[in-house]
C-alpha cells in the first residue's frame, strides 16, 4: 500500500509571497518608466513662455525707464549749470550798474553842491508875486528875450486833467471853473513868468480859446513899470477857461499885438481843436473843425489843425518856448510841440504837478 505523501505549505506560500514581490518590483518600474516619457502639457509650456516673455519686456521697460532717467538727470544737471552760469553773469552785471550807479550819484551830489554854491539866495524878479518860488530855477527854464510874448490857453480842458472831471467842469459855474487844480497851476505858471521878466524886455499876454483877447491895459506892456505887470497878473486871475481851442487866432492876435515878437511862451495842455475856414484848411467828413461845424475831434484831426496852424502862422525868427500841461487822450501832442520849440531853438517842458 502506498503511502499518503505529506504536503510541505511552507514552501508554497514562500514562493507565492516572492513572486508576488516581484510583481510588484516589476510593476514600480513599469510606472517609473511610464511617468519619466510623458509629456508635459502644452498649455502649461505656453503659459510658462508668456511669463518668460513678460518677464523680458518688464526688465527691457524698466531698463528704458532707467535710460530716460539717466538722461533726464544729465540734461537737469547741464540747465542746473547754466543757470548757475548766468546767475553769476547776472551778478556781475549787477556789481557793475550798481557801480555806474553810485559813480552817477556822485556825480548828480557834486552839480548840486555846484549849484547851491552859485545859485542866488534870491530871484530877480520883476514883481513878487504870491504863487512864485525858488525850486522852479531847476527846471531850465528861462525867461528872456527883448520882445516878448505869452499866449495862455483858457480853453474848458484847462480846468482839469482826467475827461470826466473836464466835462464836469464845463457844466458848472464860472467860479467852479477857476477852481480847477489845472487851471490854477496855469495862473500860477503865468505869474511866475511874469514875476521873471527881464527889466529892459516888452510884453505881450493874449489868452485864446475860440476866441483871443490881448490881455493887460496896453497891447504891449514894459517890464520895468510894475503897474503894468500887476494889471496883466489881475487880468489872469479873472480869466474863465471854456470853450474849444483856436490857436491860431491866439497866434494872430498875438502877433498883431507884437508885431516885432523875439520870443513865444506858450502854456497850453494840448494840440489846438479849432481853425479857422480863412486858414485854407480842407475839411472832410471825418475832420471839419470849424467853428460850430463838428462836435468831436479825433487825435489825428488835431494833428492835421496843428500843422496847418504853424503852416499859415508865419513865425520866423521867433525862439518858442512850450509848457504842456497834462492831458488824457491827446497823446501827439508832446512830440509836436517839442518839435516846435526844438526847431526854433526854444525850451519844451512838461512839469510835475509840484511845479510851480
Amino acid at each position: 500500500m502506498l503511502k499518503k505523501r505529506r504536503e510541505n505549505g511552507f514552501n508554497l506560500a514562500f514562493l507565492d509571497v516572492m513572486a508576488c514581490g516581484l510583481g510588484a518590483v516589476l510593476l514600480i518600474l513599469i510606472i517609473v518608466n511610464f511617468n519619466d516619457d510623458t509629456p508635459i502639457p502644452v498649455d502649461e509650456i505656453e503659459k510658462l513662455e508668456q511669463e518668460l516673455n513678460a518677464s523680458k519686456n518688464q526688465a527691457q521697460a524698466l531698463l528704458s525707464s532707467i535710460s530716460d532717467k539717466a538722461i533726464q538727470t544729465e540734461q537737469q544737471q547741464s540747465v542746473t549749470e547754466e543757470s548757475e552760469q548766468q546767475v553769476a553773469e547776472l551778478q556781475i552785471e549787477q556789481q557793475q550798474l550798481n557801480a555806474a550807479i553810485a559813480e552817477q550819484q556822485a556825480v548828480i551830489a557834486n552839480l548840486q553842491d555846484a549849484i547851491a554854491a552859485i545859485a542866488p539866495e534870491t530871484a530877480n524878479d520883476t514883481v513878487e508875486l504870491p504863487e512864485v518860488n525858488e525850486e522852479t530855477y531847476l527846471l531850465g527854464l528861462v525867461v528872456e528875450g527883448r520882445h516878448i510874448g505869452v499866449l495862455i490857453d483858457t480853453s474848458a480842458s484847462m480846468t482839469d486833467e482826467s475827461l470826466i472831471e473836464i466835462i464836469k467842469r464845463k457844466l458848472a459855474s464860472e467860479r467852479v471853473k477857476q477852481a480847477g487844480p489845472k487851471w490854477q497851476r496855469t495862473v500860477a505858471i503865468a505869474n511866475w513868468m511874469l514875476a521873471r521878466l527881464p527889466n529892459s524886455s516888452k510884453v505881450s499876454v493874449v489868452s485864446y480859446n475860440d476866441s483871443a483877447t490881448v490881455l493887460g491895459e496896453r497891447n504891449i506892456s514894459s517890464a520895468s513899470v510894475t503897474a503894468n505887470i500887476e494889471a496883466l497878473s489881475k487880468d489872469i486871475r479873472n480869466l474863465v477857461p471854456q470853450n474849444g481851442t483856436n490857436l491860431q487866432v491866439g497866434l494872430e492876435t498875438l502877433q498883431r499885438a507884437m508885431p516885432n515878437m523875439t520870443d513865444l511862451y506858450i502854456i497850453t495842455d494840448g494840440l489846438p481843436s479849432l481853425i479857422d475856414p480863412s486858414s485854407g484848411f480842407s475839411p472832410s467828413r471825418r475832420c471839419n473843425p470849424f467853428p460850430g461845424k463838428q462836435a468831436t475831434i479825433t487825435g489825428q484831426c488835431r494833428v492835421d489843425v496843428m500843422r496847418r496852424t504853424l503852416a499859415v502862422n508865419n513865425l520866423s525868427g521867433v525862439r518858442t518856448n512850450i509848457v504842456l500841461l497834462p492831458l488824457e487822450g491827446d497823446p501827439q501832442a508832446s512830440p509836436l510841440y517839442w518839435q516846435w520849440a526844438s526847431f526854433t531853438g526854444g525850451t519844451f517842458i512838461s512839469p510835475s504837478g509840484t511845479w510851480p
